[in-house]
């Protein structure tokens, strides 16, 4: 009977991770090719997310024990949807206008993919201090009409038509890169080497910012690196322990950063950026687990 609870006991911590694992996989099969990721998130809002993944950790510390000061390092990869932003832009010449509800493409699976690297310092049992560096891709989708107002090179623009007339390019396909320091706080183990956390951090953006014109020289094109703004995530997620040095973490994460992005021949962009992530990834700790008394 022992050692079927203890079997029991451990197939506990595969089976959520594999209807996590399956969560994510029904996101992959979502999309394919060029069509444009749809998330559960149009659906549940991501509050439900980040609550179901951060309750655990934020409740009052029960039975259980940690292994103590641990520091990790780890990588990440998963899908990603930036939400619909608005849009400033201005340009010598007479532009000057505002662009609503534009919509944003990620394709987290086609090169360069989406992905993170993370280290972790846990001083504590319950606290921790993490600096967060995410690559995340955001392409405007350019034949959606957009609601707009403003001049363009001196003219009044129509309430409504295709960001394609005004801009050939818009995009952060390089990355609207996060750098971000984070406070986590972890729960009590809940089964066998499962242990939930949740957190959040500030830092800042700094995305490749690619922006053309229609009809505009190739000498024209904004095509640069830049650290345009701050940023701010939260997050909640859990961990499995399956090794002495080894985890993975399965996580909810919205990150969301101020794009402030100086153009080539003067003028300025400006939008803010939100993107639900659910993300999966290897850890290695480098403090081993102390091995269980048989």
């Amino acid at each position: 009977m022992a050692a079927m609870r203890s079997a029991e006991r451990s197939r506990q911590p595969v089976l959520t991770l594999l209807a996590n694992g399956l969560v994510l996989a029904a996101v992959v099969t979502a999309f394919a090719g060029e069509t444009r990721l749809r998330l559960p998130f149009d659906v549940l809002p991501g509050a439900v997310y980040l609550a179901l993944l951060s309750l655990p950790a934020l409740a009052p510390e029960s039975a259980g024990s940690h292994d103590g000061a641990d520091m990790q390092i780890g990588a990440y990869l998963g899908p990603a949807y930036t939400a619909k932003s608005s849009l400033h832009l201005v340009q010598p010449g007479g532009t000057d206008m505002r662009l609503g509800d534009i919509a944003w493409e990620g394709r987290p699976f086609r090169p360069p993919p989406y992905y993170g690297y993370r280290a972790i310092y846990w001083p504590s049992a319950r606290y921790g201090l993490m600096a967060d560096f995410t690559h995340i891709k955001a392409i405007a989708v350019k034949n959606r009409p957009a609601q707009q107002s403003g001049l363009r090179d001196g003219a009044p623009v129509p309430a409504e038509e295709p960001l394609s007339a005004t801009l050939k390019r818009l995009e952060f396909t390089h990355g609207y890169n996060l750098l971000t320091l984070n406070v986590l706080r972890r729960g009590a183990p809940r089964g066998p080497g499962l242990i939930p956390y949740a957190g959040g951090g500030l830092g800042v953006a700094v995305p490749h910012v690619e922006v053309q014109r229609p009809g505009a020289p190739q000498s024209a094109r904004t095509d640069e690196y830049q650290v345009t703004g701050p940023a701010m995530q939260v997050l909640g997620g859990i961990e499995w322990r399956f090794g002495r040095r080894l985890s993975l973490f399965v996580e909810y994460k919205l990150s969301c950063a101020m794009i402030h992005g100086d153009l080539v021949g003067g003028g300025e962009v400006t939008t803010n950026l939100c993107t639900h992530q659910l993300l999966a990834g290897p850890a290695l700790h480098l403090r081993a687990r102390a091995t269980a008394a048989p």
